[in-house]
């Protein structure tokens, strides 16, 4: 029902019972002054004489949300929960929601398969895609990690941060791709050595070939470290999507100092859980995987939280 209020002798209104209460607790509304609406006939009445005016609480003023805290680039992360307890804080969050799980998984994968079957086009989509694909995969799963409300809707999410994930994605892939260089030279060599070996029958080139399997093995590693530098960029567009593919990736970095180690192994407690899903035919995977990625969401929330 509409009401009418009296300001300074002016009419005043229409408006809602719930603005003139609020009219009331803000002090524009006085006791004394008139108010009416059309049950009232042609009598106003004094506002304190209205039930409920001054007596209701006033309705909540929305409050819109702080921004978030400026990024310290002198700020220093380090995991403080144990690897298991991590694994154990990803079970109790999925213990509602593994049917949820499961199904965000399979609709990922189905993406991903019906895109490879298709020639080409399909390699060149998915690629395009894949950036914004992984922001939303992430978030999925970083709100089942948080007990927050998640749906398969999110693995779409990242369509709207489409550009920053893009780029992220290949900014990252040619990170990594330039730690896999000494790998990729030593590779090389051993080519050749072993074609030299084949073709002119030279034992000497042959023979070299396991001396340089080390070498291969010690190039791998800076790749593994690479990887785990950048990590967290995924997590981070989500939480800061206002930042730019450049700052995230720093930003995984600066998280990371101190923490590739433990993220190394923890991802090593899921080897043996995967060779047991190989035994069940890889279906197996589809509890695994969900397991795998909200343990990864609760590593990120305990960096995180710990450069606060």
């Amino acid at each position: 029902m509409q009401w009418y209020y009296a300001e300074n002798g002016k009419q005043q209104g229409p408006v809602e019972f719930e603005q003139l209460v609020a009219l009331a607790h803000n002090g524009s509304l006085k006791p004394d002054d008139l108010v009416w609406n059309a049950s009232m006939g042609n009598q106003w009445a004094k506002a304190n004489t209205v039930s409920g005016l001054f007596e209701m609480q006033p309705p909540a003023v929305p409050v819109e949300p702080e921004p978030p805290a400026e990024w310290s680039n002198t700020a220093t992360f380090k995991s403080a929960v144990a690897n298991r307890d991590l694994t154990a804080q990803a079970r109790t969050s999925l213990d509602q929601n593994w049917g949820k799980a499961i199904g965000g998984l399979l609709i990922y994968l189905l993406v991903l398969i019906v895109l490879a079957a298709i020639p080409f086009l399909g390699q060149v989509v998915s690629f395009v895609i894949s950036g914004p694909m992984m922001v939303g995969w992430t978030l999925f799963y970083l709100n089942i990690s948080r007990q927050e409300p998640a749906d398969v809707g999110q693995l779409f999410d990242g369509f709207k941060l489409f550009g920053n994930a893009f780029v992220m994605y290949l900014l990252i892939m040619l990170l990594i791709l330039a730690w896999c260089l000494p790998a990729f030279g030593v590779v090389i060599v051993m080519a050749v050595l072993g074609l030299k070996g084949v073709l002119m029958q030279d034992a000497s080139a042959m023979g070299a070939i396991p001396f340089l399997i080390p070498l291969i093995i010690a190039a791998m590693i800076p790749v593994i470290v690479a990887q785990l530098r950048y990590f967290l960029a995924y997590y981070i567009l989500n939480d800061y999507p206002g930042v730019g593919p450049m700052e995230a990736v720093r930003r995984s970095t600066q998280m990371m100092k101190g923490n590739k180690w433990k993220l190394f192994c923890l991802q090593l407690r899921f080897i043996g859980w995967g060779l047991l899903c190989v035994l069940t035919l890889g279906i197996g995977f589809l509890w695994l995987i969900p397991y795998m990625m909200v343990s990864m969401a609760c590593f990120y929330d305990d960096v995180k939280d710990s450069g606060q």
